[in-house]
């Protein structure tokens, strides 16, 4: 009997499903059941919908789970194949429906809306918060409707767990966290939480009463274990690091030339350091000399560390493409400053996971490579790509028209949303109609004085042009690209726009600032880069 991937590895529906349509034949059953509340309509989109899911799958629907995880892990949404659809956007519809269709005919949605019509303390909360921001009640503290869509999300996570808002404290919050199911959830947990504590301040009874009797004070844990290099060593790593990087002396120049970007070497050593450290196989503060991070003993603990937060989706983990890449690096680095690089190579050759990273090295991931593909191929999605900072400018405009027309923090909130579209514009624009450079090349384009980087022109027909130096080029070569006044794509029409309307409201907005390098005197970039 061959392997089956969809019957060996699913682990069925569990409790969830109330309605026990375990395969896909079970879902176009229930799609044409009395009991199903979509409409003729909606019934024969999701039918053909998983129909087709089933015919790229290769197998009959009877034979493949009913699990929009499984599903979804065969069509990731980053991906895109034409067979999926006309286009990524159709794609994305198709995938959707069929999800639809499965949460519908497993009882999700039909739990989800059991959930979300409780009568109870949450359910207190969204009600008298829904009274503030929508009825324009006066409150200790200002609230605006969409917030309340992280108190749903978080919300439906509690009731699964039947977590109260009074039972919640410090640890409670954390397992809320951990148990939110995505990324967004996670981000809905904090946000409510925060909220929760806020609504202290709100005298009404309906509240007070399921509060927390302490102020929660939740604090997302760290994504990864800060390990901090002492500075002597960190000294002597970056003289390693010059070492390696600087080039060959020239004597008729007087300078090093030849040299490469310091960078790879600098992320490898300390990558390899740190995770020393969190495998305990070395102490930092007690090291006289980097050169003890690197013993053949330090760097087999290393790899069984990479390899088994890899396999555990642990905290830190990196790809084996990404730490052979770091391996690879500590050769020239170790070598460079006079040390055995043995061990090193022998760990490249003989360990089958770094080996599986020397494969994929070859080639793009299969994100990137179904991205560009779809590129190249398809022509809506070649359009948009290219067009991208069109779209993203029409949206800054919008968020200008809207500024205009209140006043307060609405408008400073609206103007905030038009900087962030609008600098993305400008960037986009470069990337597509200028040339493809790197972010943190694009972030340091000066436009002003002898040496700027990036002219666009005095007359609307005069051309515009961008030269990135050499010593900010991987390749140490200078880059040099025409900005066509002409171009179909507009991105120069794009860049002037910026130039005029966007670019002025940071200049503005860093004058405000009371950190003295953000002065009036202070001209940022070209692109202005926004912190939070």
């Amino acid at each position: 009997m061959t392997f089956n991937p969809f019957e060996d590895n699913f682990q069925g529906l569990g409790d969830k499903a109330t309605s026990g349509e375990k395969n896909l034949q079970g879902v176009l059953a229930w799609l044409e059941r009395d009991e199903c509340p979509l409409g003729d309509a909606a019934r024969r989109t999701y039918a053909q919908a998983v129909r087709k899911a089933a015919r790229l799958i290769g197998r009959t629907p009877d034979q493949i789970p009913a699990c929009t995880t499984q599903f979804q892990s065969i069509f990731p949404n980053k991906e895109y194949v034409r067979s999926w659809g006309k286009s990524f956007c159709a794609a994305k519809r198709w995938k959707r429906n069929v999800s639809a269709a499965i949460n519908g005919a497993t009882g999700t949605i039909a739990a989800q809306k059991e959930r979300r019509s409780r009568r109870d303390d949450w359910a207190w909360l969204l009600a008298v918060l829904r009274e503030i921001a929508e009825k324009g009640r006066p409150s200790p503290f200002e609230l605006h409707p969409k917030q309340l869509i992280c108190i749903q999300s978080c919300a439906d996570t509690a009731r699964k767990l039947e977590i109260r808002v009074s039972d919640i404290d410090p640890d409670v919050a954390f397992c809320l966290y951990r148990a939110a199911p995505t990324k967004a959830a996670k981000n809905a947990v904090v946000a409510a939480l925060d909220l929760v504590d806020q609504s202290r301040v709100i005298t009404d009874r309906r509240i007070q009463r399921i509060l927390p009797a302490e102020i929660i004070g939740f604090v997302r844990p760290e994504r990864a274990e800060k390990v901090a290099i002492p500075a002597s060593l960190m000294q002597e790593l970056d003289t390693w690091v010059d070492l390696a990087s600087r080039g060959r002396w020239s004597i008729t120049d007087n300078a090093f030339t030849g040299g490469v970007s310091p960078t790879p070497y600098l992320n490898a050593a300390k990558k390899i350091i740190t995770t020393a450290e969190r495998a305990d196989a070395l102490k930092l503060t007690e090291l006289n000399t980097i050169a003890a991070a690197f013993d053949e003993r330090v760097l087999v603990t290393v790899v069984q560390m990479l390899r088994d937060l890899n396999k555990n989706d642990g905290v830190g983990a990196i790809t084996p493409r990404t730490a052979r890449g770091y391996f690879e690096c500590l050769i020239p680095l170790l070598e460079r400053n006079g040390e055995d690089t043995s061990s090193v190579r022998m760990i490249l050759d003989t360990d089958r996971w770094l080996k599986t990273g020397s494969r994929s090295r070859t080639e793009m991931s299969p994100h990137v490579r179904s991205f560009c593909r779809s590129v190249v191929t398809d022509m809506n999605a070649r359009i948009r790509f290219l067009s991208l900072h069109i779209q993203l400018r029409k949206k800054a405009i919008l968020h200008l028209k809207a500024a205009q027309m209140t006043t307060g923090r609405e408008a400073e909130q609206q103007l905030e949303k038009a900087r962030r579209f609008g600098t993305c514009a400008a960037f986009a624009a470069l990337e597509t109609d200028a040339i493809p450079a790197r972010v943190s090349s694009v972030l340091k384009t000066t436009f002003r004085g002898s040496a700027a980087w990036l002219h666009l022109g005095q007359r609307k027909t005069d051309d515009g042009r961008i030269t990135i130096p050499s010593a900010y080029v991987k390749n140490r070569k200078t880059l040099h690209a025409t900005i066509s006044a002409s171009s179909r794509l507009r991105g120069l029409e794009t860049l002037r726009w910026y130039k005029k309307v966007i670019r002025p409201l940071f200049v503005c907005w860093f004058s405000l600032r009371t950190d003295p390098v953000f002065s009036p005197r202070f001209d940022p970039p070209f692109i202005v880069y926004q912190r939070s």
